[in-house]
């Protein structure tokens, strides 16, 4: 092997020590600001937040820029029972239908009695009429899509955003019926919403893809967990 070689060989050795280093000190965070939370008051969890983490949450993801780790397709390191909200924007439609159900039921344990889990989603169904009857609402995602440098010249990539934008035919994308029937078969009771909206102030304008186009196709259902 030649010197060139052997240099990538450890470098690629040293990132890999340096990932599962940082990983488990991020898993550490979690766990520390779920009991900090307990202590001061409500503990609110927002899964797959990137880099658009929100004030007053703890805001995990599996990537490193987040603050605190937690794969949320795994069971959660934290006390069964011990967290108040669970928030995932434009999270669920990039999981398998089965991975989807194992976050689920991961969140289900660790939320107490009459804590509620918020998801918001691109919404099939809502897209599929968008383009079907290629009308104002049409127009307007056009247009939207237009904004953000996403140029259309055919209504029907409306259905090809959905289905293939951000990769998320890697995952399964839902309507209402579907997405409800899954929280519901973990045990959840549902209540479907309008995006910025909720009976609960703390999961009140939490969406930020407020475009009238993007509230008219985005999905946001809330399960509660029965107290």
């Amino acid at each position: 092997m030649t010197h060139a070689m052997w240099r990538r060989v450890l470098g690629g050795w040293r990132r890999r020590v340096y990932d599962v280093a940082l990983r488990n000190r991020r898993r550490r965070r979690l766990v520390t600001e779920v009991a900090r939370a307990r202590t001061e008051g409500l503990v609110q969890v927002n899964v797959g937040a990137g880099r658009r983490g929100l004030p007053d949450w703890i805001n995990t993801d599996i990537a490193w820029p987040c603050p605190a780790h937690l794969d949320a397709t795994q069971p959660w390191p934290v006390p069964a029972g011990s967290v108040d909200f669970v928030y995932g924007d434009n999270v669920i439609e990039h999981l398998t239908l089965a991975q989807g159900r194992d976050l689920m039921r991961h969140a289900y344990v660790a939320l107490a009695p009459g804590g509620v889990i918020r998801l918001a989603t691109p919404d099939v169904e809502a897209s599929a009429r968008s383009y079907l009857e290629n009308g104002e609402l049409a127009r307007l995602g056009m247009a939207r899509n237009a904004e953000l440098g996403n140029t259309m010249d055919h209504p029907v990539q409306l259905l090809a955003e959905v289905y293939v934008g951000a990769e998320h035919y890697r995952g399964f994308c839902y309507d209402y019926a579907a997405l409800a029937a899954e929280l519901r078969a973990v045990g959840f009771e549902v209540e479907r919403c309008v995006a910025g909206d909720s009976n609960h102030p703390e999961l009140k304008g939490l969406e930020h893809r407020m475009h009238p186009a993007e509230v008219s196709t985005q999905l946001c259902v809330e399960g509660t967990k029965p107290g």
